[in-house]
């Protein structure tokens, strides 16, 4: 996952940054901003999840009516949302690439810093790109908001050795998109 020249080009920037009190706030976007309930429910993936049912969604429901259908001014839970500063927090999503950034516009979110993965493990070598090349600082705190933190969980004592860094997981449990979501820490 971790390619030992990138982290060692990384870390040589990261030497050089100010430390700076001043949390990050890094989000998911799926599951833990904006619900996929509703299209589970529908079915419309057929019950395809992940990489199946984002192939499902570009090969055979088209991206254009997807969004249009489950995102497209469609309300959503505004609690994670408000805290984002733009130009400083962060929302990392994972998988097809088109879709994502197609949620993000219909959510109206792309003022906020975005970056798209591949795949839920390569967010925390993106949070090290992030912070290192955007950001600039190392943030006193980072607080993740996911509804899969298992990687972030996992690599938690990785990033904050290799950041010098304290980081804040919670646990987003969305219903729909109508309440807010539950929000429980379950790590300082």
């Amino acid at each position: 996952m971790f390619s030992k020249e990138e982290l060692n080009i990384l870390e040589t920037k990261k030497n050089i940054l100010e430390k700076k009190d001043i949390d990050l706030i890094i989000t998911d976007l799926d599951d833990t901003i904006f619900s996929t309930k509703e299209a589970i429910e529908k079915d419309i993936r057929k019950w395809r999840r992940w990489e199946e049912g984002n192939k499902y969604i570009v090969e055979v429901i088209w991206i254009k009516k997807f969004i249009d259908k489950f995102y497209l001014n469609k309300i959503y839970p505004k609690s994670i949302v408000s805290k984002l500063r733009k130009n400083h927090d962060l929302i990392i999503t994972a998988w097809y690439k088109d879709i994502q950034l197609e949620k993000l516009k219909a959510c109206k979110l792309t003022h906020i810093n975005y970056r798209i993965v591949s795949n839920p493990e390569e967010k925390i070598i993106e949070t090290i790109r992030y912070i290192v090349n955007k950001l600039n600082f190392i943030p006193s705190k980072i607080i993740i908001y996911e509804d899969r933190p298992k990687f972030f969980i996992e690599y938690k004592d990785f990033l904050e050795k290799f950041l010098w860094i304290k980081i804040k997981i919670i646990y987003v449990e969305m219903i729909n998109n109508e309440i807010e979501p539950k929000l429980t820490q379950i790590y300082t």
